[in-house]
């Protein structure tokens, strides 16, 4: 029965049309709520100047699905019901808001006009802002640099003048920082700032009081290990970089005071090991200390230091090009002499640069007899090398006393043996082999120049 009901009604629904075979209601059209937008700014004119933010706000009061803007002179800046926006720029700007969806839309413009203004200040490293009437510090030789900040305001410029402190203009500058003047002089300098555009100016003055720099003195010859001759003169000259105001000098030779001289100049009449120390005082009580352990070696018998031509007792052609006098490459440390030997050995194979003492001629010719006397010294140069020289009598290659430093200046090698100098074994000088005794192969100006210098040659007993 219940069966015959249900398809007695479906039966009249079709007939009558309301349900199509296979069908379901279509759904409604979505019509969204027009915007409604509340202005609270009445006021379509507004001023301002530059640098001051501005609120911009509406409400919105009805409306879905809205799309909302601020738009500057056309540019879009914001899509919110409110903004702040600040103008950098004087001038008549375009500020419109509008809102709208697919059932309308709401729009407004405002007219702004930012007039210009001026605000600034200036700062330094070491402040933020400096004041007026300010004195700042610097370091002699530094760069005065200060910058001109423009917090608001349009077409500043800029001028700078320093005045020295008897008034003359020393220093101007047209750029917002001012890094081009060095304060190369010891006193105070007075700067005077003007940054102006069309609304107003801002000035300032200032001062910069110049301190040297701290006490800096440097050596003729480095700190640490020296050398020295017994009988001659030892040097140590100051260099003061900075600092040298009112400079006290004190030299003190094994604890003792015996020099308040700029430079140290001392003779030794003996061998033996000494102590130089060093103390620098100056005007604002900046101290610079330094020391020296000098060996002092036993006098020996100058040979040769080819101040003139090469005696003949020399053996000139053993290399290529062989040894020749030339000028000292190096005069600020131990060897002041104006001319050297060299030996220069040309090309890029093994380094066996040598030359020869003729010590059968040296008796003859200069009174020196050779067999009273047990080893050699000489200053010698090596330069970008690694050399370790050696001295061959009858075959056998001796090495010096102490291993040469590499330091880069010159040096003292001394040779001792154990037998007298014999007139009828030649003294080879082998100066380009290297530590195991075999020659050295290459060239390169950093490490192997393959030029080595030598001078002041003695005899020691």
């Amino acid at each position: 029965m219940m069966k015959n009901t249900i398809k007695n009604m479906v039966g009249a629904l079709l007939m009558a049309g309301t349900v199509a075979a296979g069908c379901v209601p279509e759904a409604e059209p979505i019509v969204n709520e027009a915007p409604r937008i509340n202005y609270p700014m009445t006021e379509e004119s507004i001023t301002a100047t530059v640098g001051q933010p501005v609120d911009f706000k509406v409400e919105i009061v009805a409306g879905d699905r809205l799309n909302c803007g601020w738009y500057v002179n056309g540019v879009l800046e914001a899509s919110t019901a409110s903004f702040t926006y600040v103008f950098d720029e004087p001038g008549d700007y375009e500020v419109r808001f509008e809102a709208r969806n697919g059932s309308g839309s709401s729009s407004r413009t405002y007219k702004v006009s930012v007039s210009d203004k001026l605000e600034m200040y200036l700062s330094c490293a070491d402040m933020l802002k400096i004041e007026d009437g300010t004195t700042i510090e610097r370091v002699q030789d530094d760069f005065l640099k200060v910058t001109a900040v423009v917090v608001a305001g349009a077409g500043v410029k800029h001028s700078w003048t320093v005045t020295d402190a008897g008034g003359t203009q020393v220093a101007t500058s047209d750029q917002a920082y001012f890094d081009t003047f060095q304060l190369t002089d010891i006193t105070t300098y007075t700067v005077a700032y003007s940054g102006s555009n069309t609304v107003g100016e801002y000035k300032l003055t200032f001062k910069v009081k110049v301190n040297d720099k701290p006490l800096n003195v440097e050596f003729s010859v480095p700190e640490g290990n020296a050398s020295a001759t017994e009988g001659q003169e030892f040097r140590i000259e100051t260099d003061v970089i900075s600092g040298a105001d009112g400079l006290k000098h004190s030299w003190s030779l094994d604890g003792e005071e015996v020099s308040q001289a700029e430079d140290f100049v001392h003779t030794f009449d003996a061998s033996g090991t000494h102590t130089i120390s060093y103390t620098g005082v100056n005007a604002k009580n900046e101290t610079v200390e330094a020391s020296w352990t000098v060996e002092v070696a036993s006098a020996g018998t100058l040979l040769d230091d080819f101040e003139g031509t090469i005696k003949s007792w020399w053996t000139l052609g053993e290399n290529d090009p062989g040894i020749s006098v030339e000028d000292n490459p190096d005069k600020s440390g131990i060897n002041t002499s104006d001319k050297v030997l060299i030996d220069k050995v040309n090309g890029s194979g093994g380094t066996s640069g040598y030359f020869t003492l003729k010590t059968n001629m040296i008796s003859a010719e200069s009174g020196i007899n050779v067999s009273e006397f047990t080893g050699i010294r000489f200053k010698i140069y090596l330069g970008n090398n690694k050399y370790y020289p050696r001295m061959d009598i009858g075959g056998t290659k001796y090495t010096p006393v102490t291993a040469p430093q590499f330091a880069g200046e010159w040096e003292i090698l001394e040779y001792r043996f154990d037998f007298n100098f014999d007139p009828a074994k030649n003294i080879i000088f082998r100066l380009m082999l290297d530590e195991d005794g075999k020659n050295i192969s290459g060239s390169d100006p950093d490490t192997n120049t393959r030029t080595v210098y030598i001078d002041d040659i003695e005899f020691l007993p």
